[in-house]
């Protein structure tokens, strides 16, 4: 587990072993303790943090319905009372009696304010939450990658929630992503682009970080933007890394985008 505090919230990230390296956050605003729950899977390491904070769960919110970000909601549910938050998109797939955000609602917690943006294409319901200067992205963006699309997915929609929403935030936004596939991506990204060096020394503190039972530091949007190939589809070094691959390809973002997610489907 590990605590981010700020000026007025604090944050954790709980990696919820046995899965698939996904990571569960609890939010809360320090002077009310109120707190939200972001995307639970296991309902116990979050409720034992939450009583040993003196915390009180005002909210459940799912970035996403996907089984493995919705998993620990009715054990919560059960436990605390919290009422569940979810874009309309996604109602049907949880507890009756959610309540609906979509994009640019402001949810309330104490003192402290979540925006929502809506990023579908991972699949049509997916939000992103912002609180202060960090960004909630679930399975739309991940360190040194993004989110496929093959459950209810749309490629062409994804690349608009990055192009458009997630890669136009503010540059010291930090990134809390929804599992940790960071070794894989930046091998892809690497694949993508040989002699970027940012991707190179962001591989080694990963590598760094995990050898000594560590958690790797939240990534940034402008690091995004050093090494992600999903954030550097217009970059000229990925368009000749494509091209490379694929003569036809063209320069057309969206289709770069397109190919990128396709070669990176198939890609171990």
């Amino acid at each position: 587990m590990d605590l981010f505090t700020e000026k007025g919230y604090g944050i954790a990230r709980i990696r919820i072993e046995g899965s698939d390296n996904n990571y569960n956050y609890v939010v809360w605003c320090c002077e009310t303790l109120e707190c939200a729950v972001i995307d639970p899977l296991n309902a116990k390491p979050i409720l034992d943090f939450i009583r040993d904070q003196g915390l009180t769960v005002r909210y459940i919110i799912n970035t996403h319905a996907h089984p493995d970000h919705i998993g620990g909601n009715n054990a919560l549910i059960k436990a605390t009372g919290a009422s569940i938050l979810i874009h309309p998109k996604g109602q049907e797939f949880v507890s009756p009696g959610s309540v609906s955000i979509k994009d640019a609602d402001v949810i309330d917690l104490g003192r402290q304010k979540i925006r929502v943006i809506h990023t579908p294409g991972h699949c049509p319901e997916h939000v992103s939450l912002v609180l202060g200067e960090n960004v909630f992205v679930g399975d739309t963006l991940f360190l040194a990658g993004c989110g496929n699309t093959r459950y209810r997915g749309n490629v062409d929609v994804l690349y608009e929630s990055i192009a458009f929403k997630l890669r136009s935030l503010s540059d010291n936004f930090r990134v809390f992503v929804g599992h940790d596939y960071a070794e894989a991506n930046l091998g892809f990204a690497l694949h993508i682009e040989p002699d970027n060096k940012a991707a190179r020394i962001k591989l080694d503190e990963v590598r760094s970080a995990c050898s000594q039972g560590k958690e790797s530091c939240p990534t940034t949007i402008g690091e995004e933007k050093k090494y992600n190939p999903f954030f550097r589809y217009d970059a000229p070094e990925v368009i000749a890394g494509m091209k490379k691959r694929k003569t036809s390809i063209g320069n057309d973002p969206r289709i770069i985008f397109k190919e990128l997610r396709e070669l990176r489907n198939n890609w171990e």
